[in-house]
C-alpha cells in the first residue's frame, strides 16, 4: 500500500517539474525575443539610413565625447519605452552587436563606424503610400512592402496634438527597382477612393480638421467660402475656360486623361494577406513632389483671390460705415449690446459623468435626449460634466439612463450643495483665464482664412436676422 502512495507522489512530482521547466523555457524565450527586439531597434537607430534623417541623435553624437550616447536617454524614448525602460537589459542586447559597441561600465554605446556620406536618389528609392489604416504601425508597413525588397526605412507623418497618422507614409527600399515592385504590386485603391492621389490634410493650429461629408452645415460653410471667393473671380469670358460656340459646352481638355480612366486596367499581381486583399495607392515620391508642388500653385491662386475678395468687401463696408456716420443718428435707435458676463448660476443644470474607460468628448449621445449647452471633458478622462439648459432637461437625462445603460456603462449624477458651488466656481475661473491668455498671432494664410471665415459668419448672422417694421 505504501509503495502505491509513493509511486503516487513520484509521478505528482515528475508532473510539477516538467510543467515549472516547460514555464522557465517560455520565460527564456520571451527575454530572447526582447533582447532580439532591442538590439534591432538600437541597430536602427544608429545605423547610416536613420542617422542621415534623425537630427536629434545625429546632434548628440556630435556633442557627445566621443560619440557616445547615454543608454538611459535612449530608455526614454517612446518607442523604447513600449519595449523595455531596462538599462542593464539594453546594455545586454547591445553586447553582441555588429553595429554599435558600449564603453567599458556598459553604460553608453555608440557606432563602431564613422557614418559615411549622404545617399543619393533616395527620393527615386522612396514610394509614397495612402489610404492606410487609422492605427497604422512601422511593423504593419514593414510586413506588407518586405515582399516587394528590403526596407530601409519608414516614415508615418503624425498630428503633434493628437498623435494621429495623416492617413499617408513614405517606405524608402534599398533598391529603385524594389520601389518599382511595390508600385505595380501594391498599387490598388479601392473603385470608391479619389481618382488624384495625393493627401495633403488640412489643419488648424497643428490639429487635424474634420470634414464630415454628410454634414449639412459644413457643405453649407464650403458653398459659401466658395461663393466668397468668387466675388471677385472674373468674369466667365476671362476666365480659362473655353466654351465651343456651337455647343455651347465646355471643351474638356482632360479628355485624354478620361480615355485612361475608361480603357481596361492592365493586369497587377496583387499582394495577399491571408485572403485579403490590401487597397492602397501607391505612387513614387518623385510623382507625390509634383502633385504636392501642383497643390501649393494652386493654393496660392486661391489664397489671392481670396485676398482680393476680402480687399473689396472692406472696401465696401468702410463706405457703408462713413455714410452712416454721415447721416444723423435717429433717435430711437438701439443702444449696443453689453458685453457677455458668461454662463449664470442655474441650480440643478450639472451632470456627473463617470465611467471605468474613457469618455467620448461628444455631446451626440446625451444630445438625442436633451439640448447640451457644454461637455466639459479631456480625451482619456474617466469623469466629466456635461451643463445642460435647464434643470428639466438633466433631470430627463438622468431619468432615461437605463436606455443609456444598454449601450454604455456611465454613472449619471446631478450635482447638488457644495459640489455643485465649486463647480461653478470652476467655470468662472476657467472662463477668465481663457479671457487672460494672450491670442496666438496669426500670419499668412492662416490669418486670410480667419478673416473669411469671420467675414462669413457675420454675413450668416445677418441674414438670419428678422426684418421688423415700425409703425410712424
Amino acid at each position: 500500500m505504501s509503495t502505491e502512495v509513493m509511486g503516487g507522489d513520484g509521478a505528482a512530482a515528475d508532473v510539477g517539474s516538467s510543467k515549472e521547466k516547460e514555464t522557465e523555457k517560455k520565460k527564456r524565450s520571451r527575454v530572447k525575443q526582447l533582447l532580439g527586439d532591442v538590439k534591432k531597434q538600437v541597430e536602427f537607430w544608429f545605423g547610416d539610413v536613420n542617422l542621415h534623417k534623425d537630427r536629434f541623435l545625429k546632434q548628440l553624437i556630435d556633442e557627445s565625447e566621443n560619440g557616445y550616447v547615454d543608454i538611459s536617454v535612449l530608455a526614454s524614448f517612446n518607442r523604447m519605452k513600449k519595449l523595455t525602460a531596462d538599462t542593464k537589459l539594453i546594455a545586454r542586447a547591445l553586447k553582441n552587436s555588429s553595429v554599435v559597441e558600449m564603453n567599458l561600465d556598459g553604460t553608453k554605446v555608440r557606432r563602431q563606424h564613422p557614418l559615411g556620406e549622404t545617399p543619393i536618389n533616395v527620393d527615386s528609392r522612396t514610394v509614397y503610400v495612402e489610404l492606410l489604416p487609422k492605427d497604422v504601425t512601422h511593423s504593419w508597413i514593414e510586413k506588407v512592402f518586405s515582399k516587394c525588397g528590403n526596407v530601409v526605412y519608414v516614415s508615418i507623418p503624425r498630428y503633434k496634438s493628437s498623435g494621429d497618422s495623416k492617413g499617408f507614409a513614405f517606405v524608402e527600399f534599398e533598391t529603385q527597382d524594389q520601389a518599382h515592385k511595390a508600385i505595380e504590386m501594391l498599387n490598388n485603391p479601392p473603385e470608391e477612393a479619389p481618382r488624384k492621389a495625393g493627401i495633403f490634410p488640412k489643419t488648424k493650429n497643428r490639429k487635424p480638421i474634420h470634414v464630415a461629408a454628410d454634414n449639412p452645415a459644413a457643405a453649407l460653410f464650403r458653398r459659401m467660402f466658395v461663393y466668397c471667393v468668387c466675388l471677385c473671380v472674373d468674369s466667365p469670358s476671362q476666365s480659362h475656360q473655353q466654351v465651343d460656340p456651337e455647343t455651347g459646352k465646355e471643351n474638356q481638355e482632360d479628355a485624354t486623361v478620361k480615355a485612361k480612366r475608361k480603357r481596361k486596367k492592365k493586369h497587377k499581381e496583387k499582394l495577399k494577406i491571408g485572403e485579403e486583399v490590401i487597397p492602397l495607392r501607391v505612387l513614387s515620391k518623385e510623382d507625390w513632389l509634383k502633385l504636392k508642388e501642383e497643390y501649393m500653385t494652386l493654393q496660392k491662386r486661391s489664397m489671392a483671390s481670396l485676398k482680393k475678395c476680402i480687399n473689396k468687401i472692406d472696401q465696401n463696408e468702410n463706405q457703408s460705415v462713413m455714410e452712416t456716420e454721415s447721416r444723423p443718428q435717429e433717435e430711437n435707435a438701439p443702444s449696443e449690446k453689453a458685453p457677455p458676463h458668461g454662463p449664470q448660476f442655474t441650480s440643478g443644470v450639472i451632470v456627473k459623468m463617470t465611467d471605468t474607460k474613457p469618455l467620448p468628448g461628444r455631446q451626440d449621445t446625451l444630445g438625442q435626449i436633451c439640448p447640451v449647452v457644454y461637455v466639459d471633458l479631456l480625451v482619456g478622462d474617466t469623469e466629466g460634466h456635461v451643463r445642460f439648459q435647464s434643470p428639466e432637461d438633466a433631470k430627463a437625462v438622468c431619468d432615461g439612463k437605463a436606455e443609456l445603460q444598454k449601450e454604455h456603462s456611465w454613472t449619471l449624477e446631478i450635482l447638488t450643495g457644495d459640489s455643485e458651488q465649486r463647480y461653478w466656481q470652476k467655470i468662472l475661473v476657467d472662463r477668465q483665464v481663457k479671457l487672460n491668455r494672450p491670442r496666438e498671432k496669426k500670419r499668412g494664410t492662416e490669418k486670410l482664412i480667419a478673416k473669411a471665415e469671420k467675414i462669413i459668419l457675420a454675413r450668416a448672422k445677418q441674414a438670419n436676422k428678422h426684418i421688423r417694421f415700425f409703425e410712424d
